[in-house]
């Protein structure tokens, strides 16, 4: 094995782990993530040490946990630039005029997550996590956000399950699109 495959394998084992930390934000043991991931014991516990020190895990009482430094890093993401601040009012417009929660989700990696949301219902809060895939079975009434060139870098949705065949929602979201749309367009910095 070169030293290439055995840095992605050190990288892959630690995102996997990561990845079931975040499933469990309450903190877990350490047996619980080892056998959870399908990695040896010893080998878990020398990359939560690992990671610990670099502030992406935290440890109280015995259970491990995200620490700070994931935080910062995501809030650090936008998958297109501008994107989550343009959507920002609109996607809060949008939930006040329906009272239906909203959404923007882009397409990451062959699936769509939730990048923002716009709150309207307080049970969406945990269905509704920015970083997290859409769930399959959601009902959502979407329009493409585009950029000035046209190209489609997300979707703005009222999420509610009886939505369908109400067109004064389809209205809102269209609206909130073309908000987030022109905003893009209006946030785009000169090439030069």
């Amino acid at each position: 094995m070169n030293q290439t495959e055995l840095e992605r394998g050190v990288l892959g084992r630690a995102f996997t782990l990561l990845d079931a930390l975040v499933s469990r934000s309450d903190g877990v043991g350490l047996t619980w993530i080892a056998h959870y991931c399908g990695i040896p014991k010893a080998t878990t516990h020398r990359l939560l040490q690992q990671l610990e020190a670099l502030g992406v895990v935290e440890r109280a009482d015995g259970l491990y946990r995200l620490g700070s430094h994931v935080f910062r890093l995501g809030q650090a993401w936008e998958p297109y630039p501008h994107l989550l601040t343009a959507a920002r009012r609109p996607l809060h417009a949008l939930a006040t005029a329906t009272r239906v929660s909203a959404v923007l989700t882009v397409r990451c990696q062959r699936e769509d997550l939730i990048a923002a949301t716009g709150l309207a219902r307080p049970e969406d809060v945990l269905l509704l996590r920015p970083g997290c895939p859409v769930p399959q079975d959601l009902d959502v009434i979407s329009t493409p956000v585009l950029t000035p060139t046209g190209q489609q870098v997300g979707t703005i949705g009222a999420v509610a399950p009886d939505l369908r065949g109400r067109g004064h929602f389809a209205d809102a979201v269209r609206h909130a699109a073309r908000s987030v749309s022109a905003a893009l367009g209006r946030s785009r910095d000169p090439v030069g």
